[in-house]
């Protein structure tokens, strides 16, 4: 076919003139992807320190940083380290958001609702702590494991699961609570004697077409202890002893527990498996002294850039700079503040409220995150009960199907004098029951629901009311949640997840909240290595 005269006389399409045509008739988003495409921008790939060691220098362009939780400090950290000027405007008078050590003289305020504002001053001991947001670092989530060897932050072993755990329900095993021993071994010794016997008697022999019966029986037998567990002598059996042994006296194993009944308490569900999930296995890490190392570790470095008390009312995007209005809340003054780029780690359910010139898509996509609820309880404990007979509970956590949901043990300072015990941690729906609590009816019931573990809950003298300390992440001061809900199986809710991950011109989202790992500090990370990426 030949060529008209009006098609040689037109000018070639640039890659500047295509992209322009893509964002007119497109949209952000398809502009975003076909720049990937074309190689102008990099897709985020797997962590590691060289993937933003090798980002080009910033030349002192402006940045700045909404929030001073953890993705807020390390994005101005590793901005700060490539010649960016970094900002962060932070709500409120510390920094670290929900990583949040409690220790003596820490603040927790909330709006509680029907109880109005509260306010909690803790009262541990010196050298006494809780973590109150996030407690644990996983071995492979890389970039917690990056920054703490980098910024030299000691990690000790937290332990998730320990074998002498309880776990007790109202509907089963007279209400008493059940060591996770006997639990944890007896369902493996009922699924291998109920396997082993269908085997025996051919009624799987379709399915182990090819495979050694009397092998698959034999591994049975290890696997449910159904070969080994009426056995005395040398070797204490899986589920333990049914009396102390002593040189006289060998060890008798604890009778099974009946199947029955096990499944009338439905122990599956709340979470007894948890310890075989991905991020939650037996042995996980935390920092020496207190999750809030890892956010004094980020300070020291970024520390003089953050303004606190500062409440954010205006955003203006435009095509040259970003403008930001805020409240100096100490002194009431209205300032303004300009950046090339904005990052902001603000929870999305606080940013729908914040005046913003966003598009509508953008907006809605805003709008389409759910927060989570999350609550907490610590105890001061002025003896550390549960690790002295008959309990020898060192770390882990116990499950109730009681609205404390569970109750878990410090990991550290084993046989010290005192200890604090993180006495409730529940989410969703029975957060939120707790967070309508008045403050004196948070620990009422937390005592209730903690007795049927240990009836040392009762005592007062033993865990003091006046040094509990609670905190509802759904209803803390400059908080919306204690993680976000992205229904990633829902196409629309996928799509407005997608539309946050790239920016609105020179408008970022960052944090957990936007991330594959909601609620943990790896998310937080990936979400501002994102973020930086595709700012530089």
């Amino acid at each position: 076919m030949g060529t008209s005269t009006s098609e040689k006389n037109t000018p070639p399409l640039t890659r500047r003139d295509l992209l322009a045509w893509i964002g007119k008739t497109a949209g952000a988003s398809a502009m975003y992807d076909t720049m990937i495409s074309m190689g102008l921008l990099a897709m985020p790939s797997a962590f590691a320190a060289s993937n933003l060691n090798a980002l080009p220098p910033g030349q002192g362009k402006a940045v700045l940083i909404l929030g001073a939780g953890i993705s807020g400090l390390m994005a101005a950290y590793e901005l700060q380290k490539r010649g960016y000027n970094c900002e962060i405007l932070e709500l409120l008078d510390r920094p670290g958001g929900r990583n949040f050590t409690a220790r003596k003289g820490s603040k927790v305020v909330e709006d509680t609702g029907p109880n109005g504002r509260t306010e909690q001053i803790c009262d541990f001991d010196d050298g006494l702590y809780m973590n109150m947001g996030p407690a644990r670092l996983p071995f492979h989530h890389e970039r917690c494991m990056h920054y703490c060897n980098e910024l030299k932050i000691p990690l000790e072993v937290y332990v998730m699961s320990n074998m002498a755990n309880l776990y007790q329900s109202d509907k089963a095993f007279g209400g008493k609570a059940v060591p996770r021993y006997r639990l944890a071994n007896d369902v493996n010794y009922h699924v291998a004697d109920l396997l082993s016997k269908a085997v025996n008697q051919g009624a799987l022999n379709e399915q182990l077409t090819g495979i050694d019966k009397k092998a698959f029986v034999a591994m049975l037998g290890q696997f449910g202890a159904t070969m080994s567990s009426n056995t005395v002598g040398s070797d204490t059996p899986r589920n333990l002893c049914a009396e102390p042994m002593t040189v006289q006296a060998m060890c008798h194993p604890n009778p099974h527990l009946p199947l029955p009944e096990m499944m009338q308490s439905a122990f599956w569900n709340n979470p007894f498996f948890q310890p075989f999930e991905g991020d939650w296995e037996p042995t996980l890490f935390q920092p020496v002294g207190g999750m809030d190392k890892l956010v004094d570790a980020f300070v020291k470095h970024v520390g003089h850039r953050i303004r606190y008390r500062a409440k954010v009312n205006q955003i203006e995007v435009a095509s040259e700079a970003v403008r930001v209005h805020y409240t100096d809340i100490e002194t009431g003054k209205h300032l303004e503040v300009r950046g090339d780029y904005v990052l902001s780690s603000i929870p999305l359910p606080k940013l729908v409220d914040i005046s913003n010139n966003f598009s509508e898509e953008y907006r809605a996509a805003v709008r389409a995150a759910k927060p989570g609820a999350l609550y907490k309880l610590a105890w001061q404990s002025n003896q550390r009960f549960w690790e002295k007979s008959p309990y020898a509970i060192f770390g882990g956590i116990s499950y109730t199907d009681s609205m404390l949901t569970q109750m878990w043990y410090p990991s550290n300072d084993y046989f010290s004098a005192k200890g604090v015990l993180p006495g409730c941690y529940c989410y969703d729906a029975q957060a939120k029951a707790y967070g309508n609590m008045s403050l004196t009816e948070r620990i009422r019931a937390a005592r209730r629901d903690g007795v049927k573990l240990h009836p040392e809950m009762q005592r007062e003298d033993l865990l003091p009311s006046n040094k509990a300390v609670s905190i509802a992440w759904h209803q803390v001061e400059g908080q919306s949640g204690g993680y976000t809900l992205w229904n990633h199986a829902d196409p629309k809710t996928e799509k407005h997840y997608q539309r946050l991950l790239k920016p609105e011109g020179r408008f970022f989202v960052i944090g957990d909240q936007l991330s594959p790992l909601p609620g943990w500090q790896e998310g937080a990370f990936m979400s501002a290595e994102n973020a930086i990426n595709q700012l530089v």
